[in-house]
């Protein structure tokens, strides 16, 4: 459930396991977090690397946890919603992650009300983001240049 770097961006030392798949650090036997993998992948992480990421993914998940049960946030986000996306922000800044983008629009997310989208992709889920109700029109979009 991790969002992993394409086996093809990957040394041949990340995708056998000895190198940490975020960083560069090398990784003893029995040292790193194994993160699943294939006949010919085998993902790896130091510890430190996947307690960041790991906090990237808890806190989308607690966001969209509690905007999926949220009545109010489902046209606007509550204060809980604001302060859940806070963290995960800082999470993904913290991980090394590319700021948030809505996945209908494709526009970076500001300040603007966002919230979490979770999907079935083709192979497996996908987590993104969405505006809750409508994407702001684009530049120019009602004739204005």
């Amino acid at each position: 459930m991790f969002a992993v770097p394409a086996g093809a961006e990957l040394t041949p030392q990340q995708r056998s396991g000895n190198v940490c798949i975020w960083c560069p650090k090398e990784l003893l036997a029995g040292k790193g977090v194994a993160l699943g993998g294939t006949d010919t992948w085998y993902p790896h992480a130091c510890p430190s690397c996947y307690d960041v990421q790991g906090r990237a993914l808890v806190t989308y998940l607690d966001w969209n946890d509690h905007t999926v049960d949220c009545a109010i946030c489902q046209t606007t986000p509550c204060d809980t919603a604001q302060t859940l996306r806070h963290a995960h922000e800082d999470a993904r800044q913290r991980a090394g992650l590319r700021p948030i983008f809505c996945l209908d629009c494709g526009k970076a997310m500001g300040p603007e009300a966002v919230r979490p989208h979770v999907w079935i992709g083709s192979a497996s889920m996908v987590f993104s983001y969405v505006h809750p109700i409508a994407c702001p029109p684009s530049a120019g979009a009602d004739g204005d240049s």
